[in-house]
């Protein structure tokens, strides 16, 4: 199984506009997609930690079956239409980053 984890480091003042916008996202077709298993977004959350940095960054992960069939996505008219309309640059605080992994154990209860 592969994990796409794709990173938008967001200005604080922008939390709630980019949330809003990633309430949409994965409705231009990702479902449909060979090979796809889920997609989660994960919100920043601040830890009660004194001296820890804050966090900003927003993560979508992605699950595929297989290499392949992310790879086949990211060419797909899906993907194209998912990212036709990007978030203004303004309320990035950084660069995006995209990792891509492969799960080699899965612990389950």
């Amino acid at each position: 199984m592969v994990v796409v984890m794709t990173k938008f480091p967001i200005k604080p003042e922008y939390f709630n506009e980019f949330k809003k916008l990633a309430e949409n996202f994965g409705e231009k077709g990702i479902k449909e997609q060979k090979g796809f298993i889920k997609m989660e977004i994960l919100e920043p959350k601040k830890l009660p930690i004194p001296h820890l940095p804050e966090n900003n960054t927003f993560i979508i992960m992605t699950y595929w079956e297989s290499m392949e069939d992310f790879i086949a996505y990211t060419r797909s008219e899906a993907f194209r239409k998912a990212h036709e309309k990007q978030p203004p640059k303004d309320i990035f605080a950084g660069q995006l980053a995209v990792e891509v992994y492969e799960i080699i154990k899965e612990e389950t209860p």
